[in-house]
């Protein structure tokens, strides 16, 4: 692994030429080899892209190699920066399958961006329905893990509707070897696209959420507030959580319906996206391909 240099120039969809002024671009001679094979602590790995050879030196895609090896990777357009945050834990022990959690609900779920130890990190916040006189932020323990923060023995809460382990912050402040930083989205929206570093893909995903606001089939009215998009180990796929607002019909002279016909609720989306083949330049279609209502899979599930 000494002689594996990670080249920046292939990193998904981060880079595009054309984009610099030409005395900072250089050309080299250089040769994919798809025959070349990789083994990681003996045990084959797969690639998305083949490695490259330049001047007998192997290179591998950069997001390929920080996945591999356990840490968060980083590309800031604006300040043309790769950021690169190494596993700063051990690997972490098996959760304790005899762990009591603590049962919170959804509530004003958000997502936001946090600057920890000089890296940026996508994070899924929400606050407790149960307990909503705490008032206290409860954090996606995947999200904390990929920061690097040991979060064994700390107490831990599921989220009734999606069954997922949360962390409050109270917990989480004795193990911070800094306090996090917020980081503001600069084009406005108020949601985090978590794991897609491909510009291309992004604003396929972001205009697929634009349009998919408000949506109307015949009387009834949808409106959609996005949450997170978080990227699937499959292939352009997504798994999008929005809170959805239905305004049913009324029908005249009928008694007024429950809450005045509106019904709000938690859903939780597949996506998919699919390159537009026929057009001439780099595009996507996106589609739903899946949707859970949260509350109807709890109540199957009879969780409290």
């Amino acid at each position: 692994m000494k002689r594996v240099a990670a080249l920046a120039a292939i990193i998904s969809g981060a880079f595009a030429a054309g984009v610099y002024a030409e005395d900072v671009l250089q050309r080299v001679d250089a040769y994919l080899r798809p025959d070349f094979n990789l083994v990681l602590d003996g045990e084959p790995v797969k690639l998305s892209e083949s490695p490259l050879v330049y001047k007998d030196k192997s290179y591998l895609p950069l997001a390929d190699l920080t996945r591999l090896l356990g840490a968060n990777l980083l590309w800031r357009e604006d300040t043309k920066t790769i950021y690169i945050n190494s596993r700063i834990n051990p690997e972490q022990k098996p959760e304790d399958s005899n762990q009591e959690y603590e049962s919170i609900e959804l509530s004003d779920p958000y997502s936001i961006t946090l600057k920890y130890l000089g890296a940026e990190y996508p994070m899924l916040l929400t606050y407790n329905k149960k307990n909503l006189s705490a008032y206290v932020p409860y954090y996606r323990e995947t999200d904390v893990k990929r920061m690097g923060i040991d979060t064994s023995g700390l107490k831990k809460a599921r989220e009734r509707l999606t069954g997922v382990v949360y962390i409050n912050e109270q917990e989480l402040k004795k193990r911070w070897r800094q306090n996090p930083e917020q980081v503001y989205s600069t084009n406005g929206d108020n949601y985090i696209i978590n794991g897609e570093v491909s510009p291309k893909k992004i604003d396929a995903l972001r205009t697929y959420i634009k349009n998919s606001q408000m949506l109307k089939y015949g009387e009834m009215v949808f409106y959609q507030k996005a949450v997170i998009i978080d990227k699937r180990e499959e292939e352009d796929e997504y798994d999008y959580l929005f809170h959805e607002t239905v305004q049913l019909p009324v029908a005249p002279n009928s008694p007024p319906p429950p809450n005045g016909g509106v019904v709000k609720r938690f859903m939780l989306g597949r996506v998919k996206l699919t390159k537009n083949n026929a057009s001439s330049e780099l595009s996507y279609t996106v589609n739903m391909i899946d949707r859970i209502d949260l509350q109807e899979e709890a109540n199957k599930r009879g969780t409290r």
